[in-house]
């Protein structure tokens, strides 16, 4: 019978840190304390790392919160484990030094025969969960194989929590049937033997396909020989097609030789022959060379001439140009002449007037000037007689004829 010997925890529900309890494997081990202090979650853990798969069993609404949650002081933790180690007895001895001091097993060459069983179970908070039995990866029935019997199977009656009795009592007989075949290590072999019934109801659906298969093959062997017999008659055939093939390809082998060497000969030939009018075909592109650079001269020479013949295009309309001007100017200078001749006849006749004019003038101006003259004289005469005329006049006084007074 395997007896609990020690349990580590971190991160289970309020075990943040981690923490590990040892028990001596005899006599009967009490666990005290006020309410809320973590009592009920050492016996939750013992569940948990033996398979439980009910988070409501454990108190809880999911299986993420038997993870630390975390605090006010404390960040929550994103995995929780168990491990839970347990020895047989039988196998290991306890060394003098007591209960502080390590467990020497009785041998250690083979790790089955210490009787020591250490198995663990790993909770992530994405929901990743794993199962260990001394240190290796295992399946959840593998825990349970090992604990079927011993009264911590799925049925467990070595974990009781509150209100269990009770309801161990007060139920049916039929559902007290699991309890007392747990207690009597007999839920080992009903399992088992739910496991071979299953795996002989597999084999005889696998038997009766076989039966199945068997007689549809029963069925196909009649043309399977057939088939045989033609694929025989194909092999033959082939065998002697192959024969004969090869005899045809060694004949077509032979004709292609010969054609082959008549193909080198014909080949010398075209390459000579190709020579020659590579020859050819370099002298046509030399006089090609020396016509198109001909040509390109000529060209030269068109491009030039055909320039200047738009210059003296051009020139021709600008010259056409001012021969009109020239035209329509002397057109103009013609009729200007025209005037010009009108206006000198005008002239001539008006000139002519003028000169009768003026000779009728100047007699006027001779007139005028001899009655000037005349009266100039008188003036004087007149003037003069006055001033003899005139008593106590001395000669000073008078006016002096050069000053005109």
């Amino acid at each position: 019978m395997l007896k609990l010997k020690r349990v580590e925890l971190q991160g289970f529900k309020s075990f943040c840190e981690r923490t590990e309890l040892r028990f001596a494997g005899e006599g009967i081990a009490a666990i005290v304390g006020p309410n809320g202090c973590g009592k009920s979650n050492i016996s939750d853990a013992i569940s948990w790392v033996l398979g439980e798969q009910s988070a409501k069993t454990l108190r809880g609404t999911r299986m993420e919160d038997v993870i630390f949650a975390g605090t006010r002081e404390r960040k929550p933790l994103g995995m929780a484990y168990v491990t839970m180690t347990l020895v047989d007895p039988d196998l290991y001895r306890e060394p003098v030094g007591g209960s502080h001091a390590r467990p020497v097993p009785v041998e250690n060459t083979d790790r089955k025969k210490t009787g020591e069983v250490t198995i663990m179970r790993r909770l992530f908070r994405s929901g990743e969960s794993e199962y260990l039995i001394d240190g290796r990866p295992a399946r959840l029935r593998d825990i349970q194989d090992i604990f079927m019997g011993t009264g911590l199977g799925p049925e467990s009656y070595a974990i009781i929590e509150q209100g269990r009795i009770g309801q161990i009592l007060s139920s049916k007989p039929q559902d007290r049937r699991s309890v007392i075949e747990e207690a009597a290590g007999i839920t080992r072999f009903k399992t088992r033997k739910r496991l071979a019934e299953a795996k002989l109801e597999g084999a005889k659906q696998n038997l009766a396909r076989v039966y199945d298969i068997l007689e549809e093959v029963t069925r196909q062997v009649n043309s399977l020989k057939r088939q045989a017999s033609k694929a025989r008659r194909y092999a033959e055939l082939q065998s002697e097609l192959e024969a004969r093939l090869r005899v045809v390809l060694s004949g077509q082998y032979r004709l292609l030789e010969r054609d082959a060497a008549k193909t080198a000969i014909d080949l010398n030939l075209a390459s000579a022959e190709l020579k020659s009018l590579g020859e050819r075909v370099v002298e046509k592109e030399q006089a090609h060379e020396r016509q198109q650079a001909a040509c390109y001269d000529f060209e030269q020479q068109l491009t030039e001439a055909r320039r200047q013949l738009a210059e003296m295009r051009v020139e021709a309309e600008r010259t056409r140009g001012r021969l009109e001007s020239q035209v329509k100017e002397s057109g103009a200078i013609e009729q200007r002449m025209a005037q010009a001749e009108n206006e000198s006849r005008e002239l001539g006749l008006r000139l002519g007037t003028l000169g009768r004019e003026i000779a009728a003038q100047q007699k006027n101006v001779e007139v005028l000037e001899e009655q000037i003259g005349s009266r100039a004289a008188a003036w004087g005469r007149s003037t003069g007689s006055a001033n003899r005329c005139r008593p106590g006049c001395s000669s000073a006084s008078r006016p002096s004829n050069r000053d005109g007074s």
